[in-house]
């Protein structure tokens, strides 16, 4: 009960949940994962030689056309969009009950800023929760905006790298590669040995050497982020996911065929023929201008096909449902299986082709579904989901 005119809040429970927004978030996990899995077993950082060593003719460079075209971006840009939509329905919910939303979201994104931290500095180089920690902190600020500035900012962030890249170059305007210097630095002040690239770290069978680089993570990881404009682009896509959430409330989202139908048909004809020409030049990243207008597209098309199909799916995609519900806990637990795979640990790391490092997701896809149907079986939510609560609230009650 509220005491003094002031309400109490509560962490959202299970029944408040949208069944379609977790399964939605658990097929971006399962994409997410896809992605990374290249990074955990070392393939991308090998020399191409080595590569080829374990590889058909051929193969490696098709299965680097794949990943860039179907998977590299389009997921995590599914993730922050659902962030967007998570941010409006949590704050709707709050305020229902007459809590004060915001002060509760801050809470919330501080204490995923920790968690994050923690994972980068600790576990993976490649954590993304900082950087949602952080931008999340300041989605508040443009709650007041109406529908139409919302996208309209979107839009301007999404369109930034397309300009600011070219100039940059032009320009001779390091956005970030000084910060490879921090970070060797830091190695040498843990007393951690200088090796030439990431895959000897992982190769080294050496916890110490590992530990030292693995602390470096955080000069690097801003330095990947600035570089490949993911900053910008995240911002733009919760903004979206802003207004998508405010649609969802007012019940104008999902029933609404027409936008996405539209949302499919130019998402695949604006992504596709981007993202084909950033799949085959092999020397362009994120920042290049075939990604910036192929993969958010593609990615919405993704998400948009998936909305459309659920009616008739449901049986078949509410089976990731239970995964997006412990979205945390088996983000994390990605990571952690990933590290376990490196070579300080079971000696996988520089060993595992196209083949088998695409095969090493199915285990961890089946455990990952089974395992969350047994845990929400017996208790509300994840392991992780209930630290974060009860950081959040100091409690982990739910009403």
């Amino acid at each position: 009960m509220a005491r003094q005119g002031k309400a109490v809040a509560y962490a959202t429970a299970g029944g408040d949940r949208i069944e379609i927004l977790d399964a939605l978030r658990g097929f971006a996990l399962l994409g997410i994962l896809i992605a990374n899995l290249p990074v955990f077993t070392g393939w991308y950082m090998m020399p191409p030689d080595r590569q080829a060593a374990l590889a058909a003719p051929g193969a490696g460079v098709l299965y680097d056309q794949l990943i860039k075209f179907f998977v590299d971006g389009k997921f995590y840009t599914i993730f922050s969009m659902l962030f967007g939509i998570g941010f409006t329905l949590q704050l709707d919910r709050l305020e229902k009950r007459g809590a004060a939303g915001i002060a509760v979201f801050r809470r919330r994104m501080l204490v995923l800023l920790a968690i994050g931290f923690v994972h980068m500095t600790f576990v993976w180089q490649g954590d993304i929760l900082t950087l949602y920690a952080a931008l999340g902190l300041l989605l508040p600020l443009f709650r007041p905006w109406k529908e139409r500035s919302l996208l309209m900012l979107a839009l301007f962030l999404l369109a930034l790298p397309l300009v600011l890249v070219p100039f940059c170059s032009w320009a001779g305007i390091d956005l970030g590669h000084w910060l490879e210097e921090i970070g060797l630095q830091i190695v040498q002040a843990v007393g951690g040995p200088l090796l030439g690239s990431p895959i000897d770290y992982m190769e080294s069978r050496d916890w110490s050497a590992f530990a030292a680089w693995q602390l470096s993570g955080l000069p690097f990881r801003i330095e990947h982020l600035l570089v490949t404009w993911r900053v910008p682009k995240v911002l733009g896509i919760m903004l979206l996911g802003m207004v998508l959430g405010r649609r969802l409330i007012a019940g104008t989202l999902l029933t609404d065929r027409k936008l996405l139908l539209r949302t499919l048909v130019f998402g695949l004809l604006i992504g596709t023929p981007a993202s084909l020409v950033f799949a085959l030049d092999p020397k362009v990243y994120q920042e290049h201008w075939s990604s910036v207008l192929g993969t958010v597209p593609l990615a919405l098309a993704y998400a948009a096909g998936f909305v459309l199909a659920w009616p008739k799916a449901k049986g078949a995609l509410g089976i990731m449902a239970p995964v997006g519900r412990m979205a945390l806990t088996n983000y994390l637990t990605h990571t952690l299986l990933g590290v376990l795979m490196l070579g300080v640990f079971f000696g996988i790391a520089g060993k595992l082709g196209p083949l088998e490092t695409t095969l090493v997701a199915l285990p961890i896809i089946v455990f990952q579904i089974a395992f969350s149907r047994w845990w929400l079986a017996r208790h509300d939510q994840g392991p992780m989901e209930r630290l974060w609560r009860w950081g959040t609230y100091g409690s982990v009650k739910t009403r």
